[in-house]
């Protein structure tokens, strides 16, 4: 028996309607005769609901008593979602992550899968339940319920398909992923298949259709992925190695992400001590640092720049405060990044994206590379006009 894990996020359970909708998904899967086991998020905006109650008592809600809260979202889906496929006629039964042996660190709000005990939910599938498991938690050491963090449903799959040695299905509300955004480039294309690597990068760099952690764990695990439409009728995205790809000299997709704070500061005579500290104190805070470079100016001063997220700016500002670091931000501006395999082993990939740039007289304030991916600091407000200029020069 094919063990299939399909993951459901909370718009396409937000209503009773839509849980039979996805039940009726889940059902077909199930006569087919494969093993399922189903992971849904909270309903709708249930967990912005959950978050906006603790903040009417407290301004700095306790992380431990955060996870509990935020975890009940999960169970109510779960639960509702199985009786409906009870109602229909299958065996069904919801699990919460821990009863399914999602065993976690102990990091509240920001918790890291440590291994999934899966004896329980493997009698359950072996027994021809469809078991519904809630997304985003587990437990920890002490006994304390944990929460992953912002797409914690997606990674709670793929860990359970690693587990299962099975494959995951994530169902969204677009059809798969796109050479850029359908809602910055309406003409983009769905890309059939995607390696690990390429799909991962994407994640990083700006698509928001998977979550990255997940993406790492399935190419660690080498977890086959399929995201697709929710209404299950539409041909998704496969994500697989690249020994199962054809085509690999290719650019396959052009991102964006908007807030990005880019922050340049000067070090004293170019000693990276300081420097070094300030970024472990950054690190400390949890400021997502990204493109970081670092020069020598002509008096020997070192000045270092690195982007980082505009919501995270009050926290830098103060760190570098602190510091007594001399310091500069630059707001308003955006990340866009080109992203393939093409970069490892096709010659002139980045002339012809630096042509771009002249020929839009479209500045950039930074630049780095990946071995499959170039991004570039722009401007928000020119943004959009580069990606598509971009996708236009690459034929996405």
């Amino acid at each position: 028996m094919n063990r299939i894990v399909m993951k459901f996020g909370g718009s396409s359970v937000a209503t009773t309607d839509k849980i039979k909708d996805v039940a009726r998904l889940i059902a077909k899967k199930r006569d087919m005769g494969h093993g399922v086991v189903v992971v849904v998020s909270a309903m709708g905006k249930t967990t912005n609901g959950l978050i906006e109650l603790a903040n009417q008592l407290t301004a700095e809600p306790s992380p431990r008593e955060m996870d509990l809260l935020l975890s009940t979202g999960e169970m109510v889906s779960v639960s509702l979602l199985a009786m409906c496929l009870q109602e229909m006629g299958y065996k069904a039964m919801s699990m919460t992550g821990f009863q399914a042996g999602m065993r976690t660190s102990a990091q509240h709000m920001k918790a890291r899968i440590d291994r999934v005990e899966k004896e329980r939910l493997e009698n359950a599938v072996r027994n021809g339940y469809i078991v519904c498991v809630a997304g985003f938690q587990g437990m920890d050491e002490n006994g304390d319920i944990t929460t992953l963090g912002r797409g914690g449903s997606d990674t709670s799959a793929v860990a359970l398909a690693a587990a299962l040695d099975g494959s995951c299905e994530i169902y969204t509300d677009v059809k798969g992923i796109y050479t850029v955004d359908p809602r910055v480039r309406p003409s983009a294309r769905k890309l059939d298949r995607l390696s690990y690597q390429e799909t991962m990068e994407m994640a990083n760099l700006g698509a928001k259709v998977i979550e990255p952690r997940s993406v790492e764990l399935a190419w660690k695990y080498n977890v086959p992925l399929y995201i697709a439409l929710n209404t299950g009728d539409v041909p998704g995205t496969r994500i697989l190695g690249e020994e199962y790809l054809v085509e690999k000299n290719t650019i396959t997709n052009i991102s964006k992400v908007d807030g990005v704070l880019l922050v340049s500061m000067k070090g004293n005579n170019g000693n990276g001590k300081k420097v070094t500290e300030c970024f472990l104190k950054l690190a400390q805070a949890n400021a997502n640092l990204d493109i970081i470079s670092h020069s020598i100016d002509a008096q020997g001063v070192g000045i270092t720049s690195f982007t980082g997220l505009s919501s995270d700016q009050h926290a830098i500002e103060r760190i570098l405060e602190e510091m007594g670091m001399e310091y500069r931000f630059t707001e308003n501006v955006s990340k866009v990044s080109i992203i393939g395999n093409a970069m490892r082993n096709q010659v002139g990939v980045a002339a012809k994206a630096f042509e771009v740039f002249v020929n839009q007289e479209v500045t950039f304030y930074e630049v780095s590379t990946s071995e499959i991916s170039i991004s570039y600091v722009v401007d928000t407000q020119d943004a959009i006009k580069i990606v598509n200029a971009l996708a236009d020069e690459f034929g996405l």
